[in-house]
């Protein structure tokens, strides 16, 4: 633990000083603020689809700022030859890559999460108008949807920035971002590909299920997911479909990201450094 936080804390200074960084997070804000003023023909769904398009804005650029860093830090490490210097020390390969993953979610994290209080800083000064200020009401100004669909970016991130992490190892910044770009396509499009219910054919539904193994559905962590399970089971009775949707995705998505990070260990420990 003591040589996992200067990794961490260096891993994490380094990527706050790239102008990648704050073109993502400033690109950001603005299209966020931006979502505002494409509501005139929403129909009484300003709300929600300024909502749908600000966390989608988030989860894109969350994502692209955690490829991007692994690909500047494990990949930049090896082109710069600076690895051997940093394995010399009394640093484990594995202090290595966790130091290098931990400090990269920092400061994805702390991105998505500046961003998100932007997001929700817009919403309560437009609701505000409508609300005559008091304590409660704006204790009822908090979205949590918004808030939900938050998180659920940054279970994304974890993910994808593990998956840049593995390919880092081996990949130059284009090839790595192009097969990122990929796999974050097909986890998105895999449940129209192959749906997860195959009848009648065992062998698709053998590959459909370890389809559903190797590639994560991003469907379940996206917004229109959250609506569908999350907004509309808010009557008591139906909480419990919500709370079983959040646990298991949740769960699901960090043991996906603890296998791929030790998979990432497992392949550093044995790539030859020159």
């Amino acid at each position: 633990m003591n040589l996992l936080v200067p990794l961490v804390f260096s891993s994490f200074r380094e990527i706050v000083r790239q102008p990648f960084y704050y073109i993502i997070f400033l690109s950001g804000c603005f299209i966020i603020l931006m979502s505002f003023a494409f509501t005139f023909f929403a129909f009484g769904e300003e709300a929600r689809m300024i909502r749908d398009m600000a966390i989608s804005t988030i989860t894109i650029g969350g994502l692209l700022a955690g490829c991007l860093a692994s690909s500047v830090l494990v990949a930049g490490e090896f082109e710069r030859h600076t690895v051997l210097a940093v394995l010399s020390k009394p640093v484990s390969r594995a202090h290595f890559i966790l130091g290098k993953y931990f400090g990269i979610l920092a400061a994805t994290f702390l991105l998505v999460l500046s961003q998100g209080f932007v997001l929700e800083v817009a919403l309560i000064i437009r609701s505000d108008s409508t609300v005559q200020g008091d304590s409660a009401s704006l204790l009822g100004l908090f979205d949590f949807i918004c808030f939900l669909g938050i998180c659920f970016s940054l279970l994304q991130i974890l993910i994808l920035t593990a998956i840049s992490l593995v390919l880092s190892l081996y990949l130059n910044t284009v090839a790595n971002l192009t097969i990122c770009l990929f796999f974050f396509l097909l986890c998105n499009a895999f449940s129209y590909i192959i749906p997860l219910h195959v009848n009648g054919n065992v062998a698709i539904s053998t590959i459909a299920a370890m389809g559903y193994v190797v590639f994560p559905d991003f469907q379940n962590l996206d917004m229109a997911a959250i609506n569908d399970v999350v907004a509309a089971h808010l009557l008591p009775w139906q909480k419990g479909i919500a709370v079983q949707y959040l646990v298991y995705n949740t769960l699901h998505s960090t043991t996906y990201c603890a296998l791929v990070v030790w998979l990432a260990i497992f392949l550093f420990r044995r790539k030859e450094i020159a």
